[in-house]
Order: C-alpha cells, then structure tokens, then sequence
C-alpha cells in the first residue's frame, strides 16, 4: 500500500476536474477519474502516466449512486484519503424558458451527484484507522452562484445554493470522525465551458488544483472550510 491513499475526482475528464486530477497524482495519490464520457477520462489518465503518476479512468454517470459504491467497494484495501465532488452541468435559460427536464437535470447532477459522491466517501472513510489524525478530506466545488444566483441561471444556482447547505449540515457531521470537509467556491475559470463568453474575471484550472493540493497540506486538525477562487478586475 502506498503513502498516500487514493483520491477519487468525479468531473475528470476535463477543466477543474482534470486539473485537480493532475495536481492530486503530483502529490503521489493514485487517481480514481470518473465521467460519464470515457475518452476524456483516458486522455486524464494519460496525462498523469505521463508524469509519473497513477490513475484509473472509471466511466460512471455521478447520479449512480449504487455505481459509485460498487466502485469504491472494488478499491479492496486501498485507502481512500481524498474525494472530490467535481462533476457539474450548466443549462442556460430563463424560469419562463426552462423546461422541467432542464431543471431537474441540473439539480440531480450539481446536487444529488455531489450528495452521492460524499455519502459514498464518508462511508468509505469512516470505516478506515486515522492516519495522523485523519481519516480523510472531502472536497466539493461549488461555484460564485451557490453564493448569488445570476440572471438565466436559476437551475444552476438553486443546485450551488443547496450544495452549500449540503456541506455546512455535512461538515460538522464528521468532524469527529476525523474526516474533513472543504467547499471550493470558483467563480470561474478559462477551461469551463460554463464561463465561455462572460465577462467576468477568470482564473485557470490548475488553480483549483494547486488549492486542494495546499488544504490537503495543512497540518493536524486545521482546514479551510471554505475557499473563495476568484481573480480581481484589472
């Protein structure tokens, strides 16, 4: 077994996901990717073998949650250190011009994945021995509208809004599990197909990635429970 346990980062196969991916086997985490289309998730995957690292491309929608659980059951002895709720989806539209499909896709992705991808990480961590006083983080990467929402984003920011009451009920939760929780506030980046075309302030990716990177370098019990990521005007 190694030193450093695995991290799973649903989302993978491009944009933060993929960053974050990188910058995780970087650390020496083996990367357990997931995504719904297979070829990005191969191309993640060759990238961190490429440097070095090591990776596993797993196509998983994240709304399957019996899916999820099969595939951490099958990481047999391994320990799963990090998990981040990368995975989202974005439907542009007025409440007038959404359709119920449009709604309930965006909420079942950006939220009940996430609830998903945590309730299956804290299942697996909570089952495994601390390692200096942990027995994992969890990561969740919301966005500047679970914070205020935003005209013909309705669906989005009301499944970012609740995916923040989601960490904050979550948080304390574990807390004495030994487990902790970071929410990742980006409001957005240059590799989002979200973000094309708006005039707002951008970060890159690999921002996202060094980010988790330094709050799962942070020692003994103190964390970030949440980060804001953004990039001020000129």
């Amino acid at each position: 077994m190694s030193e450093r346990g695995d991290a799973l980062v649903t989302g993978a196969g491009s944009g933060i996901g993929r960053a974050v991916a990188l910058a995780l086997a970087a650390r020496g985490h083996r990367v357990i990717a997931t995504g719904r289309r297979s070829q990005p998730l191969e191309e993640t995957v060759a990238l961190i073998r490429a440097a070095g690292g090591r990776a596993q491309a797993h196509q998983l929608d994240v709304t399957d949650g019996d899916g999820l659980d099969r595939l951490l059951a099958g990481l047999g002895t391994e320990r799963l250190d990090v998990a981040v709720a990368n995975a989202g989806t974005f439907v542009r539209g007025s409440v007038a011009e959404l359709t119920a499909q449009d709604w309930s896709h965006q909420v079942d992705v950006n939220l009940n994945g996430a609830f998903l991808t945590l309730r299956g990480a804290v299942r697996r961590m909570s089952g495994q021995q601390p390692r200096n006083g942990s027995r994992g983080h969890l990561f969740t990467v919301n966005s500047g509208a679970g914070v205020a929402g935003f005209p013909a984003g309705s669906a989005y920011a009301a499944a970012k809004h609740g995916l923040r009451g989601l960490v904050e009920s979550l948080r304390p939760e574990v807390a004495s599990l030994g487990i902790k929780v970071t929410d990742l506030v980006v409001s957005a980046t240059v590799e989002s197909d979200m973000s094309r075309g708006r005039d707002v302030p951008m970060i890159s990716a690999a921002t996202v990635g060094h980010t988790v990177v330094s709050c799962l370098d942070l020692a003994g019990a103190a964390n970030w429970d949440r980060v804001d990521l953004g990039q001020l005007r000129p």
